[in-house]
């Protein structure tokens, strides 16, 4: 892809997350918003915050690299959910040996060995799957599964 589009279109896309009534509203701090990253923690009253940092060099012609961060910045290296999730991973992936986002629109996804035959092709350019919605999926299985 080339890079110039691939930054107009993450840029494009970044201006809705800075959106501060969003941010307010959901909890979300920005960490960094800066092509090629985004960097979020989620908080919330009373929960543990949970950071994730999405890496989209080729955005959008592949889907965005995840990595599960604590609040300082540290990967995370196990996850309880004790709710059960099937967007957070806490099996350790093949290829970072840490748990991962297991939902279309992840790179982990993506190139896990269950999942290769589902291309990002099938859901690139739907809005559930801009970086503002694979955002909410995972903020959404934050606060349903993991305890706080």
């Amino acid at each position: 892809m080339n890079q110039l589009i691939s930054k107009a279109i993450f840029d494009a896309q970044g201006v809705h997350l800075a959106n501060a009534k969003l941010l307010e509203l959901r909890g979300w701090v920005i960490n960094t918003l800066e092509y090629p990253m985004v960097d979020i923690t989620f908080t919330n009253t009373g929960r543990r915050p949970f950071r994730v940092r999405m890496t989209a060099k080729d955005w959008d012609t592949n889907p965005p690299a995840i990595e599960l961060l604590s609040a300082a910045g540290e990967y995370l290296t196990t996850i309880t959910t004790p709710k059960g999730s099937g967007v957070i991973n806490t099996a350790l992936h093949h290829n970072t040996q840490r748990p991962f986002i297991c939902t279309p629109g992840s790179l982990e996804y993506h190139t896990h060995q269950n999942h290769v035959g589902d291309k990002w092709e099938n859901y690139r350019g739907k809005s559930a799957f801009d970086l503002g919605g694979i955002l909410t999926q995972i903020y959404s299985a934050w606060r349903t599964t993991i305890d706080g």
